[in-house]
């Protein structure tokens, strides 16, 4: 019996939109009918670039057609929640770019409405699907590095700035979204940012950011589109082995059996009577580069989301996941209209 063809509709082809469309265009058992845009350049560049798409200049076009099943939303992050909202209420699958929502109550709201209408949800955390990711995810759960002190990404650019997010809600999506990821799940109990802003007016151009999880594990968040070099990199130190990914290399994972053991130590007396006093002795072992069968992550997530529709399965970036990281993102945002001040991370049912 063959399987039944999707059929999605997009909403926007800005700046990220196009990569989607080329994600989703030639995946199995599927089309893109229609994509909305409201600007006559960008249904130009639709038409010229993709012809086998219809072009519209609102969602509605695609919200309405009864034959469209699912809706990927790739337009401002300000316009996510109510687009989102109008494709659920329309019984439509949704994947939308990140983040899900730019508030806590929004993005519940959503992941509940979802819910009500057993419809799947995902949004965009691409690095989720990215292989390097896993495999430290895998790495991680298994114990391989041992407790994981702390953890510290780095996502910098000369790059594309924008005007209707700061660098914040830009950026950090992608490293609050991996540090949850690699940590199981968790969520940051609070959240200290302080942001820097040159190029315009009330929009922060670079954020540092410490996250603090339970357990005691820390997190530091830098991210920047005003620095000299592209950097995209996570380090995770643990007890026993450190953890380094590095997108921008070749070898996108290493793993470093460096660290520090406890020896026993004797002093001057050689005090055998006193076995618990320790020292730390630096170890420097080896370095692995893991192999790992690279694919391209944005494709990755489009089939997904695809073979979620079709079976009903979670998504690995779903309502939960997504909900979490905008709390998180949340909770960065009050930390920094109050001037780096920790803030609690709120999260709803």
């Amino acid at each position: 019996m063959s399987t039944p063809r999707i059929v999605l509709g997009q909403v926007g082809c800005g700046y990220w939109g196009p990569n989607l469309l080329r994600a989703f265009i030639g995946q199995p058992g599927s089309e893109i009918r229609t994509v909305a845009e409201p600007r006559p350049e960008r249904r130009d560049y639709v038409r010229e670039c993709f012809p086998q798409c219809q072009v519209a200049d609102s969602p509605a076009a695609l919200l309405d057609d009864p034959e469209i099943d699912a809706v990927v939303i790739a337009s401002p992050a300000a316009t996510h929640y109510e687009i989102a909202r109008r494709a659920l209420l329309a019984g439509k699958h949704v994947l939308v770019e990140k983040p899900l929502a730019t508030s806590g109550a929004h993005a519940r709201e959503l992941a509940e409405l979802a819910g009500e209408r057993r419809l799947q949800l995902m949004t965009g955390h691409t690095f989720l699907y990215n292989a390097a990711v896993r495999r430290m995810r895998e790495i991680v759960a298994s114990g391989g590095i041992g407790d994981v002190y702390y953890v510290y990404s780095q996502r910098l650019n000369l790059g594309q700035t924008r005007s209707d997010v700061d660098v914040w809600w830009n950026l950090a999506p992608h490293d609050v979204s991996i540090l949850s990821y690699l940590l199981g799940g968790a969520v940051a109990e609070s959240v200290a940012a302080q942001g820097i802003t040159f190029l315009q007016p009330g929009i922060a151009d670079a954020v540092f950011a410490v996250l603090r999880f339970p357990g005691g594990v820390a997190a530091h968040v830098h991210v920047s589109w005003l620095d000299p070099g592209k950097v995209r990199r996570v380090t995770v130190v643990g007890s026993r082995k450190m953890l380094v990914y590095d997108d921008v290399a070749e070898q996108k994972l290493a793993v470093l059996d460096q660290g520090f053991d406890r020896v026993p130590s004797l002093g001057d007396r050689m005090d055998f009577d006193h076995p618990d006093r320790t020292r730390l002795l630096r170890r420097m072992g080896d370095v692995w580069l893991p192999r790992i069968e690279m694919q391209e992550p944005l494709r990755a997530e489009a089939a997904h989301f695809l073979e979620c529709v079709r079976t009903g399965a979670p998504p690995l970036s779903g309502p939960r996941h997504a909900c979490d990281v905008v709390s998180m993102l949340e909770a960065g945002q009050r930390s920094l209209e109050q001037g780096g001040s920790p803030a609690r991370v709120e999260r709803g049912p």
